[in-house]
């Protein structure tokens, strides 16, 4: 009967050592959330609101026009704008420049929404501080219209609304993802493990 090869032994080990790692850690994150019941800190969400309207006068002869567009057509443009790096880079300087980088170096701390088919942006700041996430909302709204009017040269867009205020929003951290915070610790463990005690091994060879 052919013996499992070398390598098919060392695989298999690896595989028993980190599926044992990950039931043991998991277990012990059990255990912690059950004792333990951790919140984070409360998160505050604020918002600028950016119209993207234009109104037009147009006197023909006597008769005076106005041609209103809510601007809708723009919105995609806009947020696309709002991604890209030059506006991504100047939105970093300013809050930079506030004093509030930091604060926002979370991947998603400032997003752009669009209301649909609506002429209107808006600006979600999140932060662990109330003045913090108001500040960045309209730092992001101010910085976002002059970077779109400076590259396209459009006159529609405009700060509507300014953040005044933030909501206040709890989160907690739930046993399942504690759970699975530590399986995956124990899994990179013992591969840790494995790692270390392979060079070790060798090292014990060439000496």
């Amino acid at each position: 009967m052919t013996q499992p090869s070398t390598t098919l032994k060392q695989l298999v080990h690896l595989f028993k050592v980190v599926v044992l790692n990950a039931i043991v850690f998991g277990v012990l994150g059990f255990g912690i959330s059950v004792t333990w019941h951790p919140q984070s800190a409360p998160l505050y969400h604020s918002q600028a609101l950016i119209s993207l309207t234009k109104v037009r006068h147009q006197q023909i002869g006597t008769t005076k026009y106005v041609r209103y567009s809510n601007g809708s057509e723009l919105t995609q443009l806009f947020s696309d704008n709002f991604k890209a790096p030059t506006t991504d880079k100047a939105v970093r300087q300013a809050l930079k420049k506030a004093d509030l980088a930091a604060d926002f170096d979370q991947p998603g701390a400032i997003m752009v929404e669009m209301p649909h088919n609506s002429g209107l942006i808006q600006i979600n700041a999140t932060s662990h501080k109330r003045t913090t996430a108001i500040k960045g909302a309209n730092i992001a709204a101010k910085v976002a219209v002059q970077q779109f009017t400076k590259r396209y040269q459009l006159q529609n867009s405009q700060v509507l609304v300014r953040a005044t205020s933030a909501d206040r929003q709890i989160t907690t951290i739930s046993r399942s993802e504690i759970m699975l915070k530590f399986m995956f610790a124990g899994m990179l463990l013992g591969f840790l493990w494995i790692f270390v005690r392979e060079l070790w091994q060798r090292r014990s060879v060439a000496k």
